[in-house]
């Protein structure tokens, strides 16, 4: 009973992502319309020509090259920021950590309009450069991205015994770089990966940030794109909703995999 259950729950989930990605195929690359769908016309009229319009025109280049430096140094960014923090939750002050908690997802709290509008009134006269170049979006998903790094990165520490890693390190007089370097760093490698995954995930389909500050990324070129030629739009859109979904897939993979084998650094 509860096997069939299950396979039942798996069977609508898949259902509900995977009709809506069907519909978007259909509509991105096949030129039959909806009136004319029939049993015979079903597999014709297919083409990948949409997909290639939109490749071949150089603002989507530009607009998805802007998109993953963004995300690389949003990465960036929240590791440096977060890393050591949670080493030292985790090692010193472990009673931190529900208060840690709940400063990451204190971004979640503010709206995206209310958060771009006060830090925009700040920066606008003092810093105007700030806000006119593109890499201004950079704070703002790292700000939105901190619950999922911080989360990542604090499972990591747990699942690898840190501190417990740190006093025996500590013991046989490792210093404090080589604890961090040599112990520590090497042990979170798949959260490292893992909050990496995510954040870029997020930052690929993140458009209210980038829309407020009139800045063009992928998301928000698609969406503008989506207006002059609605197929092509969608089928970049689809590309990026698989491309994603492939990515993170095999980041998990991975991350099985290094579960599977993992093994303590030695000192």
């Amino acid at each position: 009973m509860k096997g069939a259950f299950r396979w039942t729950f798996l069977l609508v989930l898949a259902a509900f992502f995977v009709i809506p990605m069907l519909a978007m195929a259909r509509f991105a690359f096949q030129s039959v319309p909806v009136v004319l769908l029939t049993p015979e016309t079903l597999l014709t009229g297919w083409s990948i020509q949409p997909i290639l319009t939109i490749f071949s025109t150089p603002q989507a280049l530009s607009a998805a090259r802007v998109s993953v430096l963004l995300a690389l140094f949003t990465i960036s960014l929240n590791l440096v920021l977060l890393i050591p923090l949670a080493i030292v939750t985790e090692v010193k002050a472990p009673r931190m950590r529900p208060l840690l908690t709940a400063l990451t997802l204190l971004p979640w709290v503010v709206p995206p309009i209310a958060l771009v509008v006060g830090v925009a009134a700040t920066f606008r006269t003092g810093a105007p450069w700030f806000l006119a170049s593109v890499y201004s979006l950079v704070p703002f998903y790292a700000l939105w991205a901190m619950p999922f790094t911080y989360r990542a990165l604090d499972a990591g520490l747990q699942a690898t015994g840190a501190k417990t890693l740190y006093e025996a390190a500590r013991s046989m007089g490792a210093s404090l770089p080589v604890i961090i370097f040599r112990v520590l760093l090497p042990n979170m490698t798949a959260s490292i990966i893992a909050a990496a995954a995510l954040t870029s995930a997020m930052v690929l389909g993140e458009f209210a940030f980038a829309s407020l500050l009139l800045k063009e990324t992928l998301p928000t070129f698609m969406v503008n794109f989506q207006r002059s030629d609605a197929r092509a739009g969608l089928a970049l859109a689809l590309f990026v909703l698989v491309v994603t979904a492939i990515s993170i897939g095999l980041v998990v993979r991975v991350l099985r995999k290094r579960g599977l084998n993992v093994q303590t650094t030695g000192i």
